[in-house]
This record gives structure tokens, sequence and C-alpha cells, in this order.
């Protein structure tokens, strides 16, 4: 099933009750991006809502000089563009695909059958209110948490849509783009691995790192006891 990665990966997709599921895929279409194809601009108006079935798709924001800012990675499971249903304002960002991705795309039409009933309402408010939580750890992490445990985190959560079939954890990602996501220099990221590869806990290359020990990586970052598989 060309959904599956919501039932896999989706902790809002799957916090839905089974006829709400079927109501949402009844009512979604699917659309295909080429790698480096933009999905929406900053200032666009509202066109629905979206969720990443295979492939990445970075959210970025570019200043009056043109440099640009990665701010977060959408992965497989992942939905967004929610935050202009609620205030009826255009785009705050730009979407674009890294790769070739399909997605799964809620129209504002579509929407809007949706919301006639009250409980999509309450449904909806919960995927967006479960991004201002990771917004205020993340916000709560860079004045708090050292740079390694910053590190070992995102890479936690990056790895959790990246378990190859042999067992292996392989994130496609490129050292500058990690210390854009934690407000870090690509040089201070290149010693934190190198550090971790001393311990043999990662694995760097270019474009990808793996994750060799996730019981010490979870050591470092303080989250032994919690579940972020």
């Amino acid at each position: 099933m060309p959904h599956q990665a919501l039932t896999r990966h989706s902790i809002w997709f799957n916090s839905l009750n089974e006829a709400q599921q079927q109501q949402l895929l009844a009512q979604a279409s699917y659309c295909q991006l080429a790698a480096e194809q933009r999905l929406f601009s900053r200032g666009d108006p509202f066109d629905g809502i979206y969720a990443l079935l295979h492939g990445a798709v970075l959210i970025s924001g570019v200043n009056r000089q043109g440099q640009q800012a990665l701010l977060t990675i959408i992965e497989p499971g992942d939905w967004f563009g929610e935050i202009a249903l609620f205030d009826n304002k255009p785009r705050t960002h730009d979407a674009t695909a890294s790769v070739d991705s399909t997605l799964l795309h809620l129209s504002g039409a579509a929407l809007t059958q949706l919301l006639q009933q009250p409980l999509w309402w309450r449904s909806f408010g919960q995927l967006l209110t479960g991004k201002v939580r990771q917004v205020f750890q993340a916000l709560e992490d860079i004045s708090l948490q050292s740079s390694q445990v910053r590190l070992a985190r995102r890479l936690l959560m990056l790895s959790r849509v990246h378990q190859q079939a042999d067992g292996r954890w392989l994130i496609p990602i490129q050292q500058e783009q990690l210390g854009q996501l934690l407000s870090l220099s690509r040089q201070t990221i290149n010693q934190q691995l190198q550090a971790l590869a001393q311990q043999h806990i990662v694995r760097s290359a270019y474009g990808k790192i793996e994750i060799l020990d996730r019981e010490a990586l979870l050591l470092l970052a303080e989250l032994a006891s919690a579940n972020v598989s």
C-alpha cells in the first residue's frame, strides 16, 4: 500500500480512529515530486496539507541576502503544512524535495469537507500542538544541552525511519544540514562526529551517517529510559 509509511511511522495518523483514517485516505490524492522540485514557497496561498510517504522534503527559509537556513527535514510518515489551516495565512517557508518523493495531499476542499465534523478540528489541533511541543523542546535543548547531547538526540530522531532491511541504521544527511538543524557550525558537527566515531558509536561518510551502537547513543542523549523508536 502506498500509504503504509503512515501506519509505520506517523504517530498522529495512528492516533486517529479507524473510521477517521479511512475517511482521510478517501479524501486524499497522491502527488510526485522530482529531486529539487519545489512543492510550495513562502508567501504561497494555502492549498491543503501533506504527508510524506517516500523520499525527503526540506523546509527552509531565505533572507534578503539569499542565505538559506534549513529548519527541518520532512521524512516518511511526517505531516506538514497545517499552520495555514488555522490562521488562513500564506505559507511560512519553502518546501523542496531533496530526492524523488511521493506525498499524500489533502486539498483545501477536502479539508473543508472533513472539518464539517467537529472531531476533525481536535485531531488537526493535536497535529499542530505536537509540532509546538517539538519546537519548545528544541529551544530548551539549545539553551540547556551540550552540542553532544543535541547531536545524539537529533541522530536518534532521524534514525526512526532509516533502519535498513539488514537492521543497520543509516541516515542520509550532510554535516552542513545537521549543523543548520542544530544551530551548530559544520566544524562543531564534524568534531562531535569524529568523537563518536572514535567510540565506535557512529560511522560517517559523505552524505550519510551510520549508527553503530544505538544504546550508547541513547545514553549520550540522556534518553536511555525514554522511548524514541
